[in-house]
């Protein structure tokens, strides 16, 4: 999944600061069960960050069922 820097930024207001880590071209959500890690994504012409983190989660669902 990616977002548009703007949509990010948004979505990332939301959250508390204890909750969220930034170091250049990576910002990093905090999270109880998995972290979700969010990179600058060069593929897209415009700005965009992408992360994994709905795939993996996918992932740990249909492992514990």
């Amino acid at each position: 999944m990616c977002l548009t820097t703007h949509a990010l930024a948004l979505f990332l207001s939301l959250l508390a600061e204890d909750r969220v880590a930034t170091e250049p071209g990576r910002i990093t959500v905090l999270a109880e069960a998995e972290d979700a890690v969010w990179v600058r994504s060069d593929r897209h012409a415009d700005d965009r960050w992408c992360t994994m983190a709905p795939q993996l989660d996918a992932v740990a669902r249909k492992d514990h069922d």
